[in-house]
This record gives C-alpha cells, structure tokens and sequence, in this order.
C-alpha cells in the first residue's frame, strides 16, 4: 500500500474513532515529510564523499586511471559526433508555459524574466515540469532500502522520553576521504595607468577570466585565508602591518572558509558550511524521535573593503552543495557546486507540487530551483548547481541552473563554459562536452558534441574566437594502440576540422594553446613536444615535433617565442625519475622547435607545480617562476623555489624551507613593487626585490 493510500484511508476514518494523536493524518504527513528531509541529507551526504573520492586530478590520478585502467581494449572505433543541431522535440519556448513554476525572475522593478532554457543537443535536455525530474531521478537514483540505503547511507536517530536519552544512537559513515579536483592557465599581473605590472595576480587558466584563490593582493594589501579567517595586511610602502580580518570562527561551527576575490573595493568571499538542525518526528505520547537534518551549502560572501581596516558585509547568496569551482568576469561571479541526486521518497504526485518539492529539488538562496532550470540527462547521479551574481547587487542570483549527470569537468572561457566527461566503453573512450553560454550572468544552452578519446590535461580545452580546441588520447598505452587527436568545433559545436593518429604508443601529459598554434607534450620513453597550426580550421596541420628526455606535467608560454615546462627528468631506458626538470622551449619557429636549456632539481621528488597551476608564480613580464618542491626518503623537507630566466639560464633567486607541518599547496609566492611575498595561513615573510631578494619583515597571524 503506498503511503498515500495510507494517508487517504486514516483520513476516512478519522471520523468514526479517536485516533490517537501521534497518528492523525496531519502528524502522519509531518513525519514522511521530515523523512524526507532526513533520507535527503544522508543520501547526498554520504554519496557526496564517494562522490568527492571520485574527483580527481586530471593531470594525476585521472590520468593515470584513463590512461591505463579505463582503457584495456584493444581495438577501438573512431568516432566523432556532432550533437548540436540534432532537432529536438523538447525544445520550448517561454509561451508554452514550462512547468508549474515557471521561473520568473523578477528584478527590483518587478518586471524582469529569465530566458527560456535552451537543451544542450541531446546530452542534456530541459525538463518539461516536475514529474519529468521525478521521472528522471526515480529511474536514475537506486531506491533507498529499508535498513541502511543502498548507497551506503549514514543515519542518525536518538530518541528522547521524559527528556533523557533512551534510545540508541546509530551512526554509520563513510570512511572516505575527499580528493579535490584541481581544474585551471596563465599567470595574470596587473596593471598600473603605465602599463607596467605592479602586482601579481592569481595563475589562472584563461585570460580575461579571474579565479578565486586562498590569497589576493590589490597591491596595497594582501587578501590570505588562514583557518577560518580572512586576514587582511597593509603592504604599503614597504609596511606588513595586519589591517582587519573576516572572522567566522563565531559562527556557524561548520562554516570553512575556502577562497577568495579582491576587486577594487570588493572582497568576495566563498564559503562552505553545513546546515544542521535537530528535527522533531513525533512517535507517540511519551517519546519523540529526533534525527539531524543537514545540508551541504556554499556561499559567496560580499564585502566592502574601501576601509579595509573594517570590512563590511554587503549581502551573500547560498546554493545548494560542496563547491567544485567558480570564475569572475567583470562584475559576475560565476559558482559550480555539485551534490548528489536525492531520489524523492513520496508518492509521484505528492512529491512534485511545490511544497514538497524543497526535499529532493536543490535550494538555491533559499527557492527551490524551477524546473525549467534543470537539464536532464541519461547520467543523472548527480546534480551541478551553477548560479551567478552580480557583485553589486550580492543578494540576488542573476540566473541559475541544475544539471543532473555525472562528475563533468569544467572550462571557462569570456563567453562560455563547457562541461565535458568521459564515457567508456568496449569499442574504448570518448568524451562528450556541452557548451554554455552566457553574458552578464545570464546562461543558456549553445549545444553539444562528442569526441573519441579522453581529456587526458586540463589545458587541452579551450576556445579561441569562440571556437572550440580539443586535444584527447584514445587507446591503451600499456598494448601500445594509444594515439592523440586534436579536434575543432565551431561557434555552434559543430565539427569543422580533425587531426587524428599522432604520437602512437604515447599519451597527453601537457597541452597550451597560443593563437593558432596548439602545443603538447606526450610520453612514454621519451618527451616530444609537438606544434600543430590551427589556422586552416578545416585542416588542421602537425608542423613541428622535438623528443627530449623525461616529459612536463605542465606548461607555461613565457612570452611568444617561449615555452616553459615543469615536470621529471627520467632515464630513457628504465623510466626511472631523476628528479623535478625545468625546461625551456624555443618555438619561435614552431616547425623546429627547440630546447633552449633544462634544469634537474635532483633534490627534489614532487612539486604542486605539476597538477595545481594556482599554486605557481609564472609572470614574464617580471621574469619570476616560482614553486614549492618536496623531498622525500630519508631526509623530508618543503621548499619554495623562485627562478629567472636570464642569459640562456634558469638563476635561482630564493630557496627557501618551509613549514612542514603545512601543506605544499598552502603557500602562495606573489610580488608587489619591490617586494617579493611568501603567504601561508600561518603568516607573510616579505623579501626586498632591489637588495638581492635579502629577508626584510616577518608577520605572522
């Protein structure tokens, strides 16, 4: 019997006996809803961590997975499909009428609307209304079991009578831990009205577009995240002075801050926090039943800091789930979060009107997203949030969307963001990759396409004149049947031209692209770098190849007519590593391409360089590459390593140990005029960049 045939017979009968209180029909809709609520939190919380086990870094353990264990087959099909203008039946227009909840978006006037959602192709496609999100969810989502969820669920429940605890506590969790997916390229200085860079910016992956960080400077102040604070320090004239902090340590004891934007007079703010609260479920006269009722949630923060001594909260927006990543451009932050696909417990009818909808729908600053926002797909585990905001209006969203799939990937470029996957199958991988577009914060569908092979580096995506780049690796390189494609779309995703078969028997480690060239590295013996000119979009041509030993994990152009690569040295014949290798390419010619010089780090075993591009100083401009390094064996240590490039050469500038007690990627190295700064959570140390880099003032928080 469902739970609504239930409902409807204690409703016909109520009015022939006494029934007693803990099972009136209104005590009975109070309970299944506060299951909701409950199955809610623990379905996403628990499939949340197997979620953020399986995000992983492109350029480390997912490579390794893709370039190994995900592809055993040794044959495999070429394939590449273009989804974009496959005619769709779902298409609608905003006349139709979407849904119930139409998602009207109404400004301060009253008078604004969002516009209509577009589907992406075929791989995601607008809902129709609710029941077709039920529909989607319900057959994607395993139905939860009775006695422990079929995800592994946790559980609470402690039961209370005459006040004291009489009930057992049962609490079961995931021991899992969460791996953080390092996505994003160039080193950003900016300017003063001379045009000279005064001050570092955050290495970012595509210029014109910011990204938040655990440490900013505007060149007068340095912006660092340290626990739980926002600790702001006065670098002017030489001076490292703490100025103000944003302390959370008073709140919400779930509350972590994660990173941060600096513009101007505007700090933005990201932060994480869970929602909990004790909720009632009644169970009869002498005992009540109280479960913790929780959610993932990620803000963004706004705060005024023209007196940066005293910061001030302008207004923030909240969204559902654990944050994957955001962007600014302009005036809008753009901020990805992901959580797991809650499967409704009530009835089909029920759970789709409005007022229950709030217990399997995600929140987004406090509605329940419409169902004209939310794109479905054939992989629906779980669901990516993606909201944006105008910094001067901080408590409103400008627009939203949901997007149930799996784990995706994300590129941003000025216009655009692509979410991209890979799919695997007998016949072997391919990746398939939707565009976005959006202006002032708002965002809608473009199209999608399909590939063969898989994204192997994170720089392999981009987009140049609002066309599409693609580098993938198809095969298995273990039976050597591995090959590297390059592949061009159009504006609309539509294919327009593909370089097929290079680099046999090797995989992708690096890409970049500059202009109409695209640059990348493979291995398996041996590091070639290849060049291949993206002019003729129809035909893309291989024009340049350069085998060295070792390989990069990542590169950096230092200016036009130089590539950097940061990476390991390694014996050609055993593939033993040697040591962190710096080298620098001469592609002025791109059909001969050079090694202009390399240095081997022999002391050094790992470097955050290699898979967290944020955590590099690159800037040409001031001729500064800086890292930390670490050494492992018998002798552990952390280092921060600044280099220029000067006379052919890489020169040290600074080698300095760190804290060990800190993580590698805690500490940033930036530069304000005459200064050079190493920031942690635990403090800045400053050095004089016109005294030969010599220590000048310690500060710590």
């Amino acid at each position: 019997m469902t739970e609504k045939e239930i409902l409807e017979k204690i409703e016909a009968s109520a009015h022939v006996a006494e029934i007693p209180e803990s099972i009136r029909p209104e005590q009975m809709k109070k309970r299944l809803k506060s299951q909701q609520r409950k199955r809610r939190y623990f379905q996403r919380t628990a499939a949340a961590a197997v979620l953020l086990l399986g995000v992983v870094s492109v350029g480390g353990v997912q490579a390794y997975i893709s370039g190994n264990a995900g592809r055993t087959q040794n044959t495999r099909e070429l394939v590449v499909s273009d989804a974009s203008n496959v005619a769709s039946d779902r298409e609608r227009s905003a006349a139709e009428g979407i849904g119930e909840n139409t998602g009207a978006a109404e400004t301060e006037a009253g008078e604004n609307s969002y516009e209509a959602k577009r589907d992406a192709g075929e791989l995601y496609v607008v809902a129709k209304d609710y029941g077709e999100v039920y529909d989607a969810v319900t057959e994607l989502v395993p139905m939860a079991r009775t006695e422990g969820n079929a995800m592994g669920e946790s559980s609470v429940d402690i039961s209370y009578t005459d006040g004291n605890v009489s009930g057992d506590v049962v609490y079961q969790e995931n021991s899992l831990n969460k791996t953080e997916a390092i996505r994003e390229e160039s080193a950003s200085g900016l300017e003063d009205g001379t045009g000279e860079n005064t001050f570092s910016g955050t290495n970012v992956q595509t210029e014109g577009v910011d990204e938040s960080d655990i440490v900013k400077t505007d060149g007068s102040y340095i912006y660092a995240v340290s626990e739980n604070r926002v600790v702001i320090t006065d670098i002017r004239e030489g001076a490292l002075q703490e100025a103000g902090a944003i302390d959370l340590s008073d709140g919400n004891a779930s509350e972590q801050v994660l990173e941060l934007y600096v513009n101007g007079d505007i700090l933005n703010v990201v932060v994480q926090a869970e929602q909990t609260g004790l909720s009632e479920e009644d169970s009869g006269e002498s005992e009540d039943v109280y479960y913790i009722d929780s959610q993932m949630q990620t803000e963004v923060r706004t705060y005024d800091i023209s007196n940066p001594g005293e910061p001030k909260l302008k207004g923030s927006t909240t969204q559902d789930g654990y944050y994957q990543t955001s962007r600014k451009i302009g005036d809008v932050v753009y901020l990805f979060t992901c959580s797991q696909t809650t499967r409704p417990v009530l009835e089909r009818e029920e759970a789709i009107t409005e007022e229950e909808t709030g217990g399997w729908i995600p929140i987004i600053n406090g509605e329940t997203a419409s169902a004209d926002h939310i794109y479905l797909s054939e992989r629906g585990g779980q669901e990516l949030i993606v909201t944006s905001v105008d910094v001067n209006k901080p408590d409103k969203v400008v627009d939203y969307t949901v997007i149930l799939n799996n784990y995706v990937d994300i590129y941003v470029s000025t216009k655009a963001f692509y979410l991209y996957q890979t799919n695997y199958s007998e016949n072997g991988s391919t990746t398939q990759i939707a565009k976005f577009g959006f202006e002032q914060g708002n965002m809608n569908a473009v199209g999608a396409a399909s590939a063969n092979g898989s994204v192997m580096d994170t720089f392999a995506v981009n987009e140049y004149d609002g066309c599409l780049r693609l580098l993938t690796t198809a095969g298995n390189t273990i039976t050597g049947d591995a090959s590297n494609n390059l592949y061009l779309f159009d504006e609309d995703m539509k294919l327009t031209g593909k370089l097929e078969g290079m680099a046999e028997g090797e995989e992708i480690y690096a890409a970049r692209y500059l202009g109409d060239m695209a640059y990348f590295v493979t291995y398996r013996n041996t590091d070639p770098l290849f060049a291949v000119d993206l002019s003729d979009i129809k035909n893309p041509e291989l024009v340049g190849e350069l085998k060295i030993t070792g390989f990069s994990e990542y590169l950096h152009f230092w200016g036009e007519d130089k590539l950097v690569g940061i990476g390991y040295e390694t014996d050609p014949d055993t593939g033993e590593q040697k040591g962190i290798k710096l080298t620098m390419f001469d592609i002025s010619n791109p059909a001969d391409l050079k090694e202009e010089k390399s240095v081997v780090l022999t002391d050094a075993d790992y470097s955050q360089a290699l898979y967290n591009y944020k955590c590099v100083l690159a800037d040409a401009s001031e001729n500064l590459f800086g890292f930390t390094t670490e050494t492992y064996g018998n002798t552990q240590s952390l280092n921060y390593r600044l280099f220029s490039w000067e006379d052919g050469t890489f020169r040290d500038l600074l080698e300095l140990p760190l804290d060990g007690a800190l993580n590698a990627q805690s500490y940033r190295g930036i530069y304000a005029g005459d200064y050079f700064y190493l920031v942690s959570p635990s403090g800045i140390t400053s050095y004089d960049r016109e005294n030969d880099y010599t220590l000048s003032k310690e500060l710590k928080f």
